[in-house]
């Protein structure tokens, strides 16, 4: 099967780290497949670079005092978005950039096959778009993963508690400016998504239940040819248990301390995870008498160390080696996640699979990795001091934390193997290629 791959990046978050195992799989199992990229950052030989246009000097000056710029603050999440192209458009109007791009002639350019199957990741990006699709569908079967709930709003990654998307997007919270100036434009990026979806008529899938309830609820439900829930794996060959102890000599920690761990990448300025509740989470733990040394690593930010009585917060910068990543959750005591809303946590999913319990907020798609009282525990309606609590309560029942571990790491491999993930897709292509080879004769 000829299977190619479409995503913005492939290495930046846990929706990159997916697409790019699938991809590695598919060609490791006799399949030939390729990953086109708005932007390749790693080695990889099956990914590609779509065409790159040239960028005006006014976007440039900004990417260059972006990249000399190093603190992680929001002066830099500012900074990094006015280096996009329609970055002023988005912010004044509501309206989001979205070019047309030759993709027939970039399949004749540069993959040099033709493919049975495309499918799309993240869309959110100026050239990989919802219009990108309107180039495929006619040729090809498309299938759409959603990493996030963008494709079916207005504007948001993940609406949270709003519920406007369901008619149309009116009257925006989150817009930059007052309703009334933007709300016409966010609008229109709605209609435009549901006019993409109502053409092309494409199969959806979801890594969670949650997140396919939302698109049950949502108006592209009624054209969309069909719906799938595949949660994502992991590599069991790299996030798997090992000696604690050992791991944190390997990175330098301190043996005896107690060390929690959070990860994600721009983790202070990325609103959805939430940090300003891990930093509460912090302030309670340094009055629980937990030990003298109490640390919190958030992995994948950059960062000054914070310190709060005995408790001390550290940036590690982002890690593009799993290796390196599967030995921060093996020294870790315990995972912690302060996101409110989350499709599919795939940090979490990794954390277990090393034998990390998980202590985090019973969001989203969360509820479907961790099973409560057995391999962590979800803490109802975002309460800190519940979670703090918990966190002390684990720490200091050693049988209690370390039969979660053991629980863990067991549930993953039986649920969430990211080769189970990839024969699941295998499957869902071949019915969609079935059933298009029905349809046309």
């Amino acid at each position: 099967m000829n299977i190619l791959l479409i995503n913005p990046y492939d290495i930046h978050g846990g929706a990159e780290k997916i697409v790019c195992s699938l991809c590695s799989i598919y060609n490791e199992v006799g399949h030939k497949a390729f990953l086109f990229v708005n932007r390749k950052i790693s080695n990889y030989q099956f990914v590609m670079e779509f065409p790159q246009p040239r960028i005006s000097a006014f976007y440039e000056f900004f990417h260059k005092i972006n990249q000399r710029y190093s603190r992680e603050n929001y002066l830099k999440k500012l900074l990094r978005q006015f280096e996009k192209p329609g970055t002023f458009r988005k912010i004044f109007t509501g309206r989001e950039t979205w070019n047309y791009v030759n993709f027939d002639a970039i399949i004749a350019d540069r993959l040099h096959f033709k493919p049975d199957i495309l499918h799309f990741h993240n869309l959110h990006n100026r050239f990989i778009n919802p219009y990108l699709l309107f180039y495929a569908y006619t040729c090809f079967p498309v299938l759409i993963t959603l990493h996030d709930m963008w494709l079916l709003t207005g504007k948001c990654i993940q609406p949270g508690n709003c519920e406007k998307w369901k008619t149309g997007c009116e009257d925006c919270p989150e817009s930059w400016f007052p309703s009334f100036i933007v709300r016409y434009g966010i609008r229109k990026n709605l209609q435009e998504k549901i006019q993409v979806i109502k053409k092309i008529r494409p199969y959806v899938c979801t890594p969670s239940q949650w997140a396919m309830e939302i698109v049950r609820k949502s108006p592209v439900e009624k054209f969309v040819r069909g719906l799938e829930v595949i949660n994502n794996g992991v590599n069991l060959s790299v996030f798997k248990p090992g000696n604690k102890k050992a791991s944190r000599r390997k990175l330098n920690l301190q043996e005896n301390a107690v060390i929690l761990l959070s990860s994600g990448r721009d983790l202070k300025t990325n609103r959805y995870k939430n940090f300003k509740n891990l930093r509460k989470v912090a302030l309670i733990l340094k009055d629980m008498h937990l030990g003298d040394n109490v640390v919190i690593l958030c992995l994948g930010e950059k960062g000054k160390t914070e310190f709060h009585g005995n408790v001390e917060i550290r940036f590690i910068p982002f890690i593009n080696d799993d290796v390196i990543v599967a030995e921060f959750y093996r020294a870790a005591d315990i995972y912690i996640s302060t996101a409110e809303y989350e499709t599919w946590g795939l940090a979490i999913t990794e954390a277990m699979a090393c034998g990390t319990p998980v202590v985090a907020f019973s969001a989203g798609g969360i509820k479907e990795q961790v099973i409560n009282g057995k391999t962590g525990f979800l803490i109802p309606g975002n309460d800190t001091s519940i979670m703090a609590q918990t966190i002390k309560k684990l720490i200091t029942n050693e049988i209690l934390l370390k039969s979660m571990s053991e629980a863990s790491s067991m549930h993953v491999k039986k649920n969430f193997d990211i080769k189970n993930t990839a024969s699941k897709y295998l499957q869902l292509y071949a019915k969609i290629l079935n059933e298009t080879k029905k349809n046309r004769h």
